[in-house]
């Protein structure tokens, strides 16, 4: 080294204190016990020198391991009973509270119940309590029944009703058992007329005859007919008889219930529930404003159309299937096209000076209402099987619907015999070609089918624009319009039978647009709707307007 090497010292290492190699020790200790036991084993027994560079010797360092090792499967033992205790805790405060929830809806339900019991028999004592009060005083008695408990009147009205009508069967019904003997048919229909007739004066033998066929037809309707035509009892003016005439029908037949102004829920939960032979008064005031109404009459022709409903969120299928008598004022304008082919309609004429029958106050006391009740019913017992069995002939041009309302009326008056038979297919064609108007399109058809008679198949739309006024008011004052139809507009009429006009050649002329009664659609149009068959004849020539 030479003199002018500077010798610079090394600092010393220091000394690992005994409290930083304990903690080592600990840290090193807890580490090995995470380890697999092979894996300890061989730092702490196989490596020479490893439990000497911690201070401690292998024995020492194995004890402490094992003795960490132990504690720890100790303390994973603790916490999973306690882990356990928790849960356990939980499950049964879930427990508690699920039994206290449990009680709470079990009271919750026994008061509605109790809250629902009580208020029926408030409005069941509310109900009896208005029945007894003069009718003028129901609907007040009513309105202040629904605000004290909270109901909707329309439905309190329809109860009311229901208990009112209930009470009337009651009282006539007093010799409610069937007839012990055997009964005639022609002798229930003659008593029944007869009946009507002492007290009211019906000026039309057709009206008369079919509201003596619809006694028994009331009877075997519930059991066995398929459709359900709607009886019209109407009139041009009020005060004639037709809500007396409707009470009388009533009384003669089962189940019956008289209502005034019902609403369409209230009316199809009615029959669902009581399957009666309704009458509704005055319905060319309410099916005008109804429309729920009207559509529940117009599909309560045919047997097994149900009405779906929500109540208490869940679905009820409501059947609005049973007789009806309808009365009114000029009551057919007030209902649907496809309503009125469902109506067998009658009309009542006010009677004339010196015109008498019984006053009708009297009939809640004559006893021949309920003698007719008890032979019908004998009646219906013994000849059920006859009439559903029964396949009467129909009058000509009585197809599909109209053939349907009147099926069960000739079969009950073809097992009366004559004079019954042929009254009432008298009086069925009378009442069909007076109320049961054919739809303005077939109506249209037939004036195609006779002019093609008289003048051969081929029309031209002018032709046809020029003779339409003379078949009627309605065709030379189309829809009120003050004008005569034109020939667009009987194309509009005729598109529906998918006839549309087109390009012909009648005598006389080269070409025209105009209808050809040959064409296949006209042959089944003429078929099906006018039940005819394609006329020949010749060509339909006319001279332009000048």
């Amino acid at each position: 080294m030479s003199d002018g090497e500077r010798v610079v010292p090394l600092h010393p290492v220091p000394e690992i204190g005994p409290e930083e190699r304990a903690h080592r020790l600990q840290v090193e200790v807890e580490r090995l016990a995470q380890l697999p036991m092979a894996e300890w084993m061989l730092y702490v027994i196989g490596t020479e020198g490893y439990a000497e560079r911690y201070g401690v010797d292998k024995v020492t360092l194995k004890q402490m391991v094992e003795r960490v090792i132990k504690e720890n499967k100790q303390r994973q033992r603790a916490e999973q009973v306690e882990k356990r205790r928790v849960e356990d805790r939980a499950k049964k405060q879930r427990e508690v509270v699920k039994r206290e929830k449990e009680r709470k809806d079990e009271r919750r339900e026994q008061q509605e119940k109790k809250d629902a019991e009580k208020k029926d028999r408030e409005r069941q004592a509310g109900l009896d309590v208005i029945a007894k009060l003069p009718r003028g005083e129901h609907e007040t008695g009513l309105r202040q029944l629904a605000r004290r408990l909270g109901e909707d009147v329309e439905a309190l009205r329809a109860e009311l009703e229901v208990l009112l009508t209930d009470k009337e069967e009651a009282t006539r019904r007093a010799a409610g058992e069937p007839w012990p003997e055997p009964v005639n048919t022609k002798e229930l229909l003659d008593e029944s007329l007869a009946l009507l007739r002492d007290y009211f004066v019906i000026h039309d033998d057709a009206a008369a005859t079919i509201y003596a066929l619809s006694v028994p037809f009331a009877w075997i309707h519930d059991e066995i007919a398929a459709h359900s035509p709607l009886l019209v009892i109407q009139a041009a003016d009020s005060d004639v008889a037709k809500t007396n005439l409707t009470k009388a029908l009533l009384q003669l037949m089962p189940r019956s219930r008289m209502i005034v102004q019902p609403t369409g829920p209230a009316l199809y939960r009615l029959i669902d529930h009581h399957h009666p032979t309704l009458g509704i008064d005055n319905g060319d005031k309410l099916l005008a404003h109804d429309h729920d109404l009207a559509d529940i009459v117009n599909s309560s022709w045919t047997r097994g159309i149900l009405i779906p409903r929500t109540v208490d969120k869940a679905i009820h299928e409501f059947d609005p299937f049973c007789f009806k008598i309808i009365n009114g004022v000029d009551l057919l304008p007030h209902l649907d096209p496809a309503t009125r082919t469902r109506c067998i309609t009658t009309e009542m004429r006010p009677k004339l000076t010196g015109e008498t029958v019984i006053n009708f106050k009297h009939a809640a006391k004559d006893e021949r209402f309920a003698t007719l009740r008890r032979k019908a019913m004998r009646w219906t017992t013994d000849n059920k099987a006859a009439i559903e069995n029964a396949e009467p002939t129909m009058p000509e041009g009585f197809h599909n619907r109209l053939a349907e309302n009147y099926v069960l009326l000739f079969a009950i008056a073809d097992l009366a015999g004559s004079p019954w038979s042929e009254k009432v297919r008298t009086a069925a064609v009378k009442l069909s070609r007076e109320f049961n108007m054919p739809s303005m399109g077939r109506r249209l058809l037939a004036i195609f089918h006779d002019l093609a008679s008289r003048h051969g198949p081929l029309l031209t739309s002018s032709g046809i624009e020029q003779v339409l006024p003379a078949y009627g008011n309605e065709w030379a004052n189309y829809k009120g319009s003050g004008r005569p139809i034109t020939k667009w507009q009987v194309a509009e009429l005729l598109a529906p039978f998918k006839i549309y006009p087109d390009v012909i050649h009648p005598r006389g002329r080269s070409a025209d647009r105009g209808y050809d009664t040959r064409w296949p659609k006209f042959e089944i149009a003429f078929r099906h709707y006018l039940g005819k068959e394609t006329p020949a004849g010749c060509t339909l020539v006319r001279k332009e307007k000048k």
